[in-house]
């Protein structure tokens, strides 16, 4: 199977049993969730709208997912390089998620 057909499989069934759309949670929860989720199953960089699609959300929340991403950065849960649309797995991520 290809890494894009394998890493689409594992995004179906995140959203299968994502519980991370419950109506109390907010979008920024909604964000950590998916995120920590995705680098705990594919510790790989990404792009934001694999966040947007296991979240749940849409292409209107992409400023938030943004931002969340960028404070998970600056916590060490996340790198990202300045203009670039990829993420890495950060320290923290690497330390506690093995």
């Amino acid at each position: 199977m290809s890494e894009t057909a394998r890493a689409a499989a594992e995004d179906a069934a995140a959203t299968d049993t994502d519980t991370s759309a419950s109506s109390d949670a907010t979008v920024r929860d909604r964000v950590w969730d998916a995120t920590l989720d995705l680098i705990y199953r594919r510790p790989i960089p990404f792009q934001a709208w694999r966040v947007r699609k296991r979240a749940g959300l849409d292409d209107s929340q992409d400023r938030t997912i943004r931002r969340t991403l960028t404070v998970m950065a600056d916590a060490g849960w996340l790198e990202h390089e300045e203009n670039s649309k990829w993420w890495y797995p950060g320290p923290k991520a690497e330390e506690r998620l093995e």
